[in-house]
């Protein structure tokens, strides 16, 4: 019976089986909900595309994707999305350098250029090459002899000249003329010792200098003369308070006093102080018999004076009489053969006149007598810095070769270093205090943003270490551009600790001041506040550790106690005795007349101000004495357009000020002054040859008595 039962449910399960596959589906559905089973839905289910199942043994179709995605291409089955994305390489988009996308959201990096080609330079994207550059002709430059630029890094020979003429004999630079070459003399050229050229290919022997002098000793090459006397510091002496004579003149040494109980004199050594009570010495114990000398106990003992033909020190030793006759100079000692020229006793020299054409300084040597010649350029002058340029009369010089991972004219202007890539870090600057540098934003990148400005403007940067504790003062002062300082700690990703666009009370200087521990490591960044006129240019970047006073650094060129005031400005140094000029001054003229100086405000810096001339233009200043009481003419004919003020003095009272029309000797910068004999003058040539940018000239100061002819 059993067998029997089990067989006939065997035959009712068939039953429904063959119900199932006549395609009776409604019976199953009602098996179905007779089991309990719910069919989900697409959207129940969080689907959107392709066949899916409904969870009760039913088939859903979902729908499809919209373009651009695919269903189950975001990871997910059923689900419309974004198919996996596959990062482009550098040689499948054909690059070879810069930073460019990946098409997944990344960049790739496809490597530098070697110079001098750049990234993109030859005109396609990520391709290195080199900008096209189409040479110039002698022909089109005007020029039919000597070396030029072709203005692509490269150089043209235009030929020579036939007989009876000489390139830029005629003073027009690279063009035939008629003059010849005559060689000049050492008494032409100031000169009394040592070989020198001859200017025409040949050499001069000058002789040699008496036993107690040496051949360029006095600072000016191929001329006798002593070294100059180096005052003592009290630092360098190692004296710690008192009064102290600085070994030169009769300048006394400030140097301090001591704290608490202890005494100027107890300590180990005269002048350093120390608990133990000081017994001052004497002049005899010291073998002095003359003028002012520390008795060691931070006062001072007056030794005496001298009699008769005797003068305090006059023999060679400091503070003991001795004999000492002034021997004037001559015209032939000094080298000169024209003008007035002083003969060092306090007398005038009346060293003749110039003929044959020539004029008393014309070749750019005071008081010696020579044509004036063909003016070669040089390349601070022609604001280049790489390869080789034409000097404008004939010749050519070389201006350096460029920086590794720099390009000698790959920005697009001839003889131009250029760097393609970007930079954190221009130059590490260790950690020297006091820091006093000379750079140039023009034609550099803009590789730095700060939170005061900088957007748009190129700009430099100087990595620098604190040498101990302290707050430090960065400045830039004196820069012929309008400058922002910004500090970031330790580099180029670093936090910003300080950034200014002001805070020199002239120019376009900024200054911070940042507070710093030993050893800690800034990235100082000079930039401009924003693009436009004067955001590139010449600039000055100063470090110093703050101090409560600018007295006795009044002529570094900073802001040393960070009040705004530069050197001779600050009321600190009203009392400062070189503040009459002599501080401040880049030529000393002595009191030569006629002059007739040449020079140029290459990399100078803007530190005068004139109420005829412009602001943020590099500038010069020239330090004049009046030999005899007259009127004086100050002009600058034959220069660039400039302006020509007379001061007192670094911070003196302006006597004149005028500016020129334009370059040339029409309209040339002229000032009369009546002056005193002995009375000291600081004349200043500032530039004005461009509107939009600081920009150096070439100019030729020249310094006559009104009324007399100028010596020939």
């Amino acid at each position: 019976m059993g067998n029997r039962w089990g067989v006939g449910r065997a035959w009712m399960c068939l039953v429904v089986v063959w119900l199932s596959c006549d395609g009776r589906w409604n019976s199953l559905d009602v098996l179905a909900q007779g089991s309990g089973c719910q069919a989900l839905s697409c959207a129940e289910q969080g689907l959107d595309c392709g066949t899916a199942i409904d969870g009760c043994g039913g088939v859903l179709h979902c729908g499809t994707c919209r373009v651009g995605e695919t269903c189950g291409g975001g990871g997910r089955p059923n689900v419309c999305g974004l198919a996996p994305c596959t990062p482009s390489t550098c040689e499948s988009l054909g690059a070879h350098c810069g930073d460019i996308p990946d098409g997944c959201g990344g960049h790739l990096r496809c490597g530098i250029c070697h110079p001098p080609d750049t990234c993109g330079g030859g005109g396609t994207p990520y391709v290195c090459g080199r900008t096209p550059c189409t040479p110039t002709t002698c022909e089109a430059r005007g020029k039919n002899c000597g070396t030029v630029s072709d203005d692509c890094a490269g150089t043209l020979e235009c030929g020579t000249c036939p007989d009876g003429e000489t390139c830029g004999g005629g003073g027009s630079p690279n063009v035939c003329g008629p003059a010849t070459c005559t060689p000049t003399t050492c008494a032409a050229l100031g000169k009394n010792c040592g070989s020198i050229s001859d200017g025409c290919g040949g050499t001069l022997e000058c002789g040699t200098c008496a036993s107690d002098m040496t051949c360029g000793a006095g600072g000016v090459p191929n001329v006798c003369g002593k070294p100059p006397c180096m005052p003592v510091t009290c630092s360098s002496m190692g004296q710690e308070c008192g009064l102290l004579p600085d070994g030169c003149e009769e300048t006394l040494l400030d140097c301090g006093t001591c704290p608490g109980d202890s005494t100027c004199g107890g300590g180990p050594a005269p002048n350093t102080c120390g608990p133990a009570s000081c017994n001052p010495t004497t002049c005899v114990a010291l073998g002095k018999n003359c003028g002012l000398v520390s008795n060691g106990c931070g006062g001072l003992l007056d030794c005496g004076a001298c009699y008769g033909h005797d003068t305090c020190g006059g023999g060679g030793v400091a503070n003991v009489c001795g004999s000492a006759q002034c021997q004037p100079d001559t015209c032939a000692e000094l080298g000169k053969n024209c003008g007035l020229v002083p003969d060092g006793c306090g007398g005038i020299l009346e060293c003749g006149t110039c003929s044959g054409g020539a004029t008393c300084g014309g070749g750019g040597v005071a008081n010696v007598c020579a044509s004036t010649t063909c003016r070669p350029y040089t390349c601070g002058q022609l604001g280049r810095t790489c390869g080789t340029v034409s000097d404008g009369c004939g010749g050519t010089i070389e201006c350096g070769t460029c920086a590794a991972g720099e390009s000698c004219g790959g920005g697009g202007v001839a003889n131009v270093c250029y760097q393609p890539q970007p930079v954190c870090m221009d130059q590490d600057l260790g950690s020297t205090l006091p820091v006093s540098l000379k750079g140039s934003t023009a034609n550099v990148r803009d590789d730095h943003l700060a939170s005061c400005g900088g957007q748009g403007a190129p700009d430099r940067s100087y990595a620098w270490r604190a040498p101990h504790a302290g707050v430090f003062t960065f400045d830039t002062a004196r820069s012929a551009m309008r400058t922002l300082v910004s500090v970031r700690r330790e580099d180029c990703l670093g936090e910003e600790l300080a950034c200014a666009t002001s805070g020199i009370s002239y120019g376009g200087g900024a200054r911070v001041a940042v507070s710093l521990t030993a050893g800690q490591r800034v990235l100082v960044i000079v930039d401009s506040p924003r693009s436009g006129d004067f955001s590139s240019g010449d600039f000055e970047l100063h470090i110093h550790e703050r101090t409560p006073t600018e007295a006795g650094s009044c002529f570094d060129g900073a802001d040393n106690d960070g009040d705004r005031w530069v050197d001779c400005a600050d009321t600190d140094c009203q009392a400062e005795p070189l503040c009459d000029g002599r501080g401040c001054s880049d030529v000393n003229l002595g009191s030569a007349l006629p002059v007739t100086y040449q020079g140029d405000t290459v990399h100078s810096g803007d530190g005068f101000q004139g109420t005829c001339g412009a602001l943020l233009q590099p500038d010069r200043g020239h330090l004049w004495t009046a030999p005899r009481a007259g009127t004086f003419v100050f002009d600058t004919q034959g220069s660039d357009a400039n302006a020509l003020y007379v001061l007192t003095g670094c911070r003196g009272r302006e006597l004149a000020c005028a500016a020129s029309q334009g370059s040339g000797q029409a309209g040339a910068a002229s000032v009369k002054l009546t002056l005193e004999k002995g009375q000291t003058v600081l004349v200043v040539v500032d530039g004005m040859a461009r509107s939009d940018r600081g920009a150096p000239i070439r100019y030729t100061l020249r310094i006559s008595e009104h009324g007399a002819h100028a010596p020939r």
